[in-house]
């Protein structure tokens, strides 16, 4: 055999490894390609629509050796009555898997039929996409949100505290130079419950709060308060809740006088970035005094924020709360021939450092000015009120194990047009923190 004869076998057979090489090679990218695609679509170990697809092309790729007949299965399919719309639309995604809106219809299909695993990861694939709209990624936090398992959380915190002028007005017997101090023991218990209802996330809060007072009985508090309302996601950081508000107030424990009930409506947003506004606040809810004229009942409307500020290094805190409220009391006089119409602005501020490990010392201060319109609707008396109070707090951890202690001293004034409603006050308390 010549040397030309022998380099053209050579050179043909080269040709035929590589061609089965390259076909080889073929047959297995087009196999990943698929089974990439498939895997994709196919996030939810619980979706059995997807995987007894992938299973059945899987089965058939193996005993087969042929590629998916995609097509065919779509007609087949549309064909067989016991074919639901998932499974079609499941088929036609694996004919095209780069088609933007029959991602998108997978996508809510997956949620409405509660497969949030699999519908985060559509979500994912349509941000690869289409990168620049914001929305697919608002839609993987709000599903990725909606996955939490539910959560409940209580709290109780046990306090005391000493008021040199527990009265705080000139309506009942205490000093206004504060010279008459006052007792009193609290128990607060919270509830905060997040759970998902028929594919919406919903927020229950509650609250009980007793508060003793040793000099008078009649002094005595009890409150029971009822928040309930859906979360909605409306960005990537910010969450709105409107919820029902319901509280009813008793006093004197000798007596369980009923005080008042209030009813009404609140939405909150809350913002989850790091932009200095946390979260804002607006109720509109209306209170009912049970033994009182229409001077003291009213609509009330509150709106408030909370936002936070670096101060000094990142780790320091600088909170500010400013506040606003109508107080929209009927016509007529209360019982004591006053009227408690009025409007209000305030703010709160409030700042902590840490001096050692687990113990953060700061000082608080709020001001609201207050002002009454029609104080009394039968005479000439016009009032309105300064309120200063200026406060030190301490919060230390695992003091006493698993506990949150809470320290505070706080001064308070309230200069008011009429010399009778002016008063200060002295406050020293401490507090026991648990949470379960």
């Amino acid at each position: 055999m010549s040397a030309i004869q022998t380099s053209v076998l050579d050179d043909y057979a080269n040709r035929n490894v590589q061609m089965a090489v390259a076909n080889m090679i073929l047959r297995i990218s087009v196999f990943i390609i698929v089974m990439f695609a498939t895997a994709v679509v196919c996030q939810s170990p619980g979706n059995a629509v997807d995987v007894k697809d992938v299973r059945k092309k899987l089965s058939e790729h193996k005993t087969q050796q042929t590629n998916i007949d995609i097509p065919s299965m779509i007609k087949t399919c549309k064909q067989d009555s016991n074919c639901n719309d998932s499974r079609y639309l499941f088929l036609q995604l694996l004919k095209d898997p780069t088609n933007l809106n029959l991602n998108l219809l997978y996508a809510k299909d997956a949620e409405r039929r509660g497969k949030l695993d699999t519908a985060i990861a559509t979500y994912r694939r349509i941000v690869f996409l289409d990168p620049e709209n914001q929305r697919w990624k608002d839609n993987i936090e709000r599903l990725r949100d909606l996955s939490k398992p539910a959560n409940t959380k209580f709290a109780a915190v046990l306090g005391f505290r000493v008021d040199s002028n527990g009265a705080l007005d000139a309506d009942r017997d205490a000093d206004r130079n504060g010279t008459v101090a006052e007792y009193n023991a609290s128990m607060v218990l919270t509830l905060d419950d997040k759970r998902v209802l028929d594919g919406v996330k919903y927020q229950t809060t509650g609250q009980f709060y007793a508060d003793i007072n040793h000099n008078d009985s009649a002094s005595d508090l009890v409150l029971a308060a009822l928040q309930f309302g859906p979360i909605l996601r409306i960005s990537n950081n910010w969450k709105m809740r409107p919820a029902l508000l319901i509280d009813r107030l008793i006093t004197d424990r000798d007596e369980r006088s009923s005080f008042s009930y209030s009813m009404g409506a609140l939405v909150s947003f809350d913002n989850s970035g790091d932009d200095p506004l946390l979260s804002t606040n607006v109720s509109l809810y209306h209170v009912d005094f049970w033994d009182e004229t229409p001077g003291k009942d009213a609509w009330v409307l509150t709106t408030s924020a909370e936002i936070e500020l670096p101060i000094f290094n990142l780790e320091n805190k600088f909170r500010l709360s400013p506040r606003m409220v109508f107080n929209n009391a009927r016509g007529g006089s209360g019982s004591d021939g006053f009227r408690d119409l009025y409007y209000e602005f305030g703010l709160s501020t409030e700042y902590s450092k840490e001096i050692i490990t687990n113990l953060e010392i700061g000082p608080t201060f709020s001001y609201y000015y207050r002002d009454y319109l029609d104080y009394e609707p039968s005479g000439t008396t016009s009032r309105n009120d300064h309120n200063f109070n200026l406060g030190l707090q301490a919060t230390v951890i695992d003091l006493i194990p698993n506990i949150v202690t809470l320290i505070v001293y706080s001064f308070e004034k309230n200069k008011s047009s009429l010399a009778e409603e002016t008063y200060r006050n002295h406050t020293v308390g401490i507090g026991f923190v648990k949470s379960f």
